[in-house]
């Protein structure tokens, strides 16, 4: 449904009106930096949703004049007003200065991309930027062997192209001060819905949203949006972007498309949104059409891009997507390409002594390329192997599953901390509801809670391990085995939560993606902060998977318990 587009100069008076309240704090926050005379500092952004956003700086007396030169300077930029789609307003509200040298060692021992700071080069406020504007532009640099710092080639080069203003002088760096500055900010499309944006922490900047039913699923579909429109006519995919200058990652790997499929689905199925369903079998398709080889009665996945290796990751999670698609469609078309590729996991990667899997085959001989590349492989396998056997009701499959797990179990597996063993361990014990598999999927889960609970970076396999894990727990009480000391089930639930809100903080909303070149191309996805902001669709799929299973399995399950005790 296409929503209300109000004009533009009602959107302006309802945000007129909502910075009105900041006004004063905002001049008594500054009053120390501009002494004598108070000041008010605004910066207005504005963008078509197609093109970086126009920012413009007003400073004045009151919020009145600040908001007059603002906009003026912003009118002659873009003076077609129903281009203005998303509109932002940052009122600076503390300024504190500091040397380029302070700067810099304030710097050091932070990831790229987490200094939250705007900066101004002058004491005027003539160059300021936000912090928002030095990551659209990817100022923050790290070159090799190099401390973090700024790009001022990048920023000058912004500063006359886009700011319409004269470069930094060349002595900036050997400046007694520079300006760092926090604000209060709002938003508002052109729905005219003035949103009120967090000003502190990690959701600096970014719309406050309660974890409800209603939001996760609009994160979902929306994500599940992003990956559809980045599928090409031949079912392949655009891998991802660097949205600082809209550069198109060139790299490519078939297990993380086969994953993105996976994800798809389980997009649909928790939204019910058919457009993104439907666009799946076209990408099965370029998968069975560009890179299977057949062995006898055995498929494998080739990755082309990727000196031609077979990963068991890939046979796996092609399985899982080809499972996944059956059970939801009730189509079993691709159902033997499933079992030939569960042929290939059980006959030539898994050793049959040891139930230990290899990882890489070489793609012409199909000889071991590598007996380990990453924990992932495996927990995918047995993963894939159990769905399969829930459609199909092989017993191999079933039988060489639990051989696998047994390994895992024998070797300490549940050290690795992984969301994909933490997934097979849940659905293992379906069929052998066993103590120590149990204990498995428990250390698997609860061993690094700390960690998991105070990491900064969204890192969205965490929900998914998390999730597994509680899921876990649901089937030992269901199958009459009480959780042992000391794992404590309100920690894990309490992780949950703060997972689940921590990763919608990488969430491209329109008041972040509208700083990068093309922001509609990025609007709905997810990013990697401390990789340039970073948006590949594997990394899409993971905050997908995380939130299909954070939807079905606490926030309906809260709100189904909610209405019963309104009853």
């Amino acid at each position: 449904m296409t929503k209300l587009q109000v004009p533009t100069e009602r959107v302006l008076a309802n945000l007129r009106q909502a910075a009105a309240a900041l006004e004063g704090e905002a001049i008594d926050g500054t009053s120390s930096h501009f002494r004598r005379k108070p000041k008010l500092v605004l910066i207005v952004s504005v963008s078509d949703a197609q093109t970086r956003a126009i920012c413009a700086t007003g400073v004045g007396n009151t919020l009145d004049t600040a908001w007059r030169a603002a906009i003026a300077h912003l009118r002659k930029r873009m003076p077609d007003e129903n281009r203005w789609q998303w509109i932002k307003i940052d009122v600076v509200h503390s300024i504190r200065f500091a040397t380029p040298p302070e700067v810099l060692a304030e710097l050091s021992g932070r990831r790229r991309n987490y200094f939250r700071h705007g900066i101004a080069f002058d004491p005027n406020f003539n160059t300021a930027l936000l912090e928002q504007e030095l990551n659209g532009i990817a100022a923050w640099v790290c070159d090799a062997g190099r401390p973090l710092g700024l790009n001022f080639e990048r920023i000058n080069r912004y500063l006359q192209t886009s700011r319409k203003q004269p470069p930094l002088s060349s002595g900036v760096q050997q400046q007694p001060a520079w300006y760092l500055f926090d604000t209060k900010s709002l938003f508002s499309d052109r729905t005219g819905e003035v949103r009120i944006l967090a000003d502190c922490g990690f959701g600096q900047g970014l719309r406050a949203a309660p974890m409800v039913a209603d939001e996760i699923e609009n994160l979902i579909d929306n994500a599940g949006l992003y990956l559809t429109r980045q599928m090409r006519d031949d079912g392949s995919f655009v891998y991802g972007y660097f949205p600082a200058y809209d550069a198109v990652i060139p790299t490519y790997n078939i297990l993380r498309h086969c994953g993105t499929l996976y994800a798809m689905l389980e997009a649909w199925e928790a939204t019910g949104n058919g457009e993104i369903g439907r666009h799946v079998p076209r990408g099965i398709d370029h998968v069975l059409r560009t890179a299977m080889r057949r062995d006898g009665d055995r498929l494998f996945v080739v990755d082309h891009a990727n000196h031609g290796e077979i990963k068991l990751g890939a046979q796996a999670v092609l399985v899982l997507t080809i499972a996944k698609f059956t059970s939801l469609t009730r189509d079993a078309r691709y159902l033997p390409v499933a079992r030939a590729l569960a042929n290939g996991i059980v006959e030539r990667f898994l050793d049959p002594a040891s139930g230990a899997f290899v990882h890489v085959l070489q793609g012409e001989a199909l000889a071991v390329k590598d007996r380990f590349r990453i924990v992932f492989y495996d927990g995918e396998a047995v993963l894939a192997l159990l769905r399969l056997h829930e459609i199909d009701r092989d017993p191999l499959w079933l039988t060489s599953a639990i051989k696998a797990f047994e390994h895992f179990i024998r070797t300490d597996h549940w050290k690795h901390h992984d969301h994909w063993l933490a997934y097979c361990a849940n659905e293992i014990t379906r069929y052998h509801p066993e103590q120590r598999y149990f204990e498995f999927g428990l250390k698997n889960g609860f061993g690094n809670l700390p960690f998991i609970r105070e990491r900064e970076t969204a890192y969205p396999t965490f929900l998914e391990l998390l999730m597994a894990t509680l899921l876990l727990v649901d089937t030992m009480k269901t199958t009459g085995n009480p959780l042992p000391p000391p794992y404590d089930v309100r920690a894990l639930v309490e992780a949950i939560d703060h997972r689940a809100e921590h990763q919608r903080l990488g969430c491209f909303y329109p008041e972040m993606a509208m700083y990068f070149k093309a922001p509609q191309r990025i609007a709905g996805s997810f990013f990697s902060r401390h990789h340039a902001f970073r948006v590949r669709i594997d990394d899409v799929e993971h905050f997908i998977s995380g939130y299909c299973l954070y939807l079905h399995n606490v926030v309906r399950i809260r709100q189904r318990m909610s209405r019963q005790c309104e009853r």
